[in-house]
């Protein structure tokens, strides 16, 4: 009897010991992930300046490279050829159609630089007599500019009062800056900027029209033209 109740409880006692749970793992902490980095901005190019420019508009002592209304870039007569050809290039995407010539009594040897109705006129002046004679700009500019037309590939051509070749010279003749009195070499001061020269005397230089006799309409427009009265020819 003895026999039999020890072996009652030794297999309770078994069978408690296979019920028991395995104790549970211990979880292992993950690693606390990174930050993620914020991603660097890429830097916009800025955008090309001469992109916008939509007109030359012909000054009496520069070439206005224009956006509407606003000035872009100014090209001064007595700056060097070189590098206004540099900028028109860009400009027009292209580079100019170049055209030599043989001066005379009165102008140096040059190039025409053109771009459709444009031209750029390179003049080979003698720069140790301009610094010897004491001659500027106003005598001998460095590069003068023409419009034979009306846009240079998609860019327009015009005065500072907006007009152009092909125009009727009686509406021209009627704007302020119209000065038929104004003695110039070649056609009629359109608008005139007085200005000092370097040996102090008083002198005004003009952007030019010169008019088509067949229809009366504008043929060209140029400048500087600088006003004879107190320079006595045509140089």
């Amino acid at each position: 009897m003895r026999v039999g109740i020890f072996g009652a409880v030794v297999a309770a006692a078994l069978m408690l010991t296979g019920c028991t749970a395995e104790p549970a793992p211990t979880p292992t902490p993950s690693p606390s992930a990174a930050p993620a980095e914020s991603p660097t901005p890429t830097p916009t190019p800025s955008a090309d300046p001469l992109a916008s420019v939509d007109a030359l508009v012909i000054r009496p002592t520069a070439l206005e490279l224009r956006a509407g209304e606003a000035v872009v870039e100014t090209l001064d007569y007595m700056s060097e050829p070189a590098a206004a050809v540099a900028t028109l290039t860009e400009l027009f995407g292209r580079p100019p159609v170049d055209e030599a010539y043989q001066g005379g009594n009165h102008w140096p040897d040059g190039v025409y630089h053109r771009w459709g109705g444009f031209v750029l006129d390179e003049r080979f002046y003698d720069e140790e007599r301009r610094q010897r004679d004491g001659h500027d700009w106003l005598v001998w500019p460095r590069f003068a500019v023409f419009f034979d037309g009306t846009v240079a590939e998609t860019v327009s051509l015009r005065s500072l009062e907006g007009s152009q070749i092909g125009d009727e010279w009686a509406v021209l003749a009627e704007l302020p800056s119209f000065d038929p009195d104004l003695v110039v070499c070649n056609g009629v001061s359109i608008e005139a900027e007085p200005i000092e020269t370097p040996r102090d005397r008083p002198a005004r230089v003009s952007v030019v029209a010169v008019k088509d006799d067949d229809d009366g309409t504008v043929q060209w427009i140029s400048a500087p033209e600088i006003e004879l009265e107190r320079f006595g020819g045509c140089a």
